[in-house]
């Protein structure tokens, strides 16, 4: 056999079915589908459907437990009897029907017991989690340090910290993760507030792609990055559990009269005058000699999705070294030059981080029966006024101030000096003392000289 095919063995003769005599006949029964729907139409299954045997009226599950003596005084042996009440075991038989929870020592405690692992009927992953869970908790179960969390404690505590920091070498700092303890310190920054913008309110906004000036009239328009940096975000309160954003941008060709209203900010004094102005026209044509505005335009709406204050994030500037010219404290020998600050990184607190998306084409309209929708808005600058100066200066004065703590200290307090008391640092060339103070300073000191003499 030389080829693959004299393996084969060929059919030479097929006897297939032959066709049927007729062709197939389909029989048409008259029937109405009413009769499905009828009560009638069950009563042949139900009758050939046997009920099975029914031990009470109430299921074998007694419901009225009135029957049943001494039930109400705590006795439920009528209710619940026992399978061989008469029989009684012999001691020794008694200790082994105990449940077998050996003690892990000889003489510790005896503990749950632990599920037994079946490695090839597990995934490697759970039972590491399951592992590393097991550890977490013997952890937790041992004796916790005792935290001295009073005020006094808290400032030593951070004073340790300037402590360690300067008495140890820069090039000796290691990085507090494993995987990268081979890094090494470069560079130093002392860490400091923002002072010159710690009065302004940041926030962190999350947006589902990158804003735009799209609109579903024309859906490829595009925005620049100075037009998207003087965006501006209009909350709307739709309802106590949904929060709306409306996105507004300026024209391209608006972004240098929006620099020329900055520096024509009105009095605060004179926006009165303006509202009354746009309250009876809009379109006054000499609103913009007494208010210098720019027109901005709705581009879309966002949904709020999660709104809370950020506990890990903050903003971060860093300043390198000043310039030839400039002095120790920051001021330079010219004063026509601009101030730079010293070499550090300059951080700033963020008030508020939300993240949104987009939301449907008729979502607008719907928010349009009960909100107030604003197709354009008129944006303009005004000075600030004495009330905001001086709310500015008091959010400045956290960082500024170097008597700020003491003096809050002072209000939490009712306005006693109690921070010596507790062991904090108070700085007495700073604080003024009150009478009491100055009483018993005094007294001290003729004590001394009475002493010296």
């Amino acid at each position: 056999m030389s080829k693959k095919s004299d393996l084969l063995v060929r059919v030479r003769y097929l006897n297939p079915v032959p066709n049927p005599p007729f062709p197939p006949k389909l029989l048409d029964i008259s029937t109405d589908i009413n009769r499905l729907g009828e009560p009638s139409y069950l009563n042949h299954l139900a009758a050939s459907t046997q009920l099975p045997m029914l031990v009470d009226s109430e299921m074998g599950m007694p419901l009225d437990l009135n029957e049943y003596d001494g039930i109400w005084d705590g006795q439920d042996q009528s209710l619940n009897p026992a399978l061989d009440a008469g029989r009684v075991h012999h001691p020794i038989d008694v200790a082994l029907l105990a449940p077998f929870n050996p003690p892990p020592e000889a003489n510790g405690d005896v503990k749950a017991p632990v599920a037994t692992e079946v490695s090839w009927m597990r995934n490697n992953n759970y039972l590491t989690r399951k592992n590393n869970a097991r550890r977490k908790e013997a952890a937790e179960a041992k004796a916790e340090e005792v935290v001295d969390a009073s005020e006094a404690a808290q400032i030593m505590a951070i004073e340790k910290s300037f402590h360690d920091l300067y008495e140890q070498d820069p090039k000796e700092i290691k990085h507090p993760d494993k995987k990268k303890r081979g890094l090494t310190v470069v560079e130093s920054y002392d860490i400091l507030p923002d002072v010159e913008s710690w009065e302004n309110s940041y926030a962190l906004v999350r947006f589902p792609e990158r804003p735009s000036a799209a609109t579903a009239i024309n859906p490829a328009a595009t925005a620049s990055s100075p037009r998207l940096a003087k965006a501006i975000l209009r909350p709307i309160r739709e309802d106590e559990d949904q929060q709306l954003i409306e996105f507004y941008l300026p024209k391209e060709e608006d972004l240098t009269n929006l620099e020329e209203a900055y520096e024509r900010a009105i009095p605060s004094d004179e926006v009165d005058n303006v509202y009354a102005v746009t309250q009876e026209d809009p379109n006054d044509p000499t609103l913009p000699d007494i208010f210098s505005h720019v027109h901005y335009d709705r581009i879309r709406m966002y949904e709020v999705l999660s709104a809370a204050p950020p506990t890990k994030e903050i903003l971060v500037s860093f300043q390198e070294d000043q310039n030839d010219g400039e002095q120790e404290d920051g001021s330079d020998e010219d004063d026509e030059r601009p101030k730079k600050r010293r070499k550090g990184v300059y951080y700033h607190e963020i008030n508020f981080r939300t993240l949104l998306r987009k939301t449907r084409a008729k979502r607008r309209e719907e928010v349009a029966l009960t909100a107030d929708l604003w197709d354009k808005a008129v944006v303009g600058y005004r000075q600030p006024a004495g009330k905001d100066e001086k709310e500015r200066e008091m959010s400045k004065a956290q960082v500024s101030d170097p008597t700020w703590v003491n003096e809050e200290l002072r209000k939490s307090r009712g306005g006693d000096n109690m921070a010596e008391l507790q062991g904090e640092a108070i700085q007495d060339e700073d604080v003024e003392l009150d009478e009491e103070a100055q009483k018993i300073e005094a007294a001290v000191h003729e004590e001394e000289d009475n002493d010296e003499d």
